[in-house]
Order: structure tokens, then C-alpha cells, then sequence
């Protein structure tokens, strides 16, 4: 597991329209999701992901205390 593999794969959410939509699709179902983005080859925790987020927001310059 890794915020490597969660900044991946957020960033191919943000990237690849086919993608997100299989896990929108599937939203109702966590199991169902979770599978298919291991499936896929992501591997991490859900705490990993909040830190690839943090990540992300420092590589865009985003302050996420502030609004939009």
C-alpha cells in the first residue's frame, strides 16, 4: 500500500473518463469498487489516499481550508 499508488490513481480519475465512470457506475457497491481498483493495480488505504491528496494540492498550489 502507498500514497504513491493513491496519487495514481486519483490522478488517473482526473484523466480517464472510462475509468471513473466503471466506479461511478459502481458507487453504491464500496466492495465492488474496491476490487476493481485493485484489479486495476492501486493498492491503498484510505488514510494513504487523504495524504495523496495533500500531495496533489501542494503540487497545484490548492489550499483546501479555502474556499472556492
Amino acid at each position: 500500500m502507498s500514497v504513491e499508488s493513491a496519487v495514481a490513481y486519483i490522478r488517473r480519475m482526473r484523466s480517464d473518463p472510462e475509468f471513473r465512470r466503471v466506479l461511478n457506475a459502481n458507487s453504491e457497491d464500496e466492495a465492488a469498487n474496491w476490487a476493481y481498483v485493485k484489479a486495476q493495480g492501486y493498492d491503498f488505504t484510505m488514510p494513504e489516499f487523504r495524504e495523496a491528496q495533500d500531495v496533489l494540492y501542494k503540487e497545484f498550489g490548492v489550499d483546501p481550508t479555502q474556499g472556492f
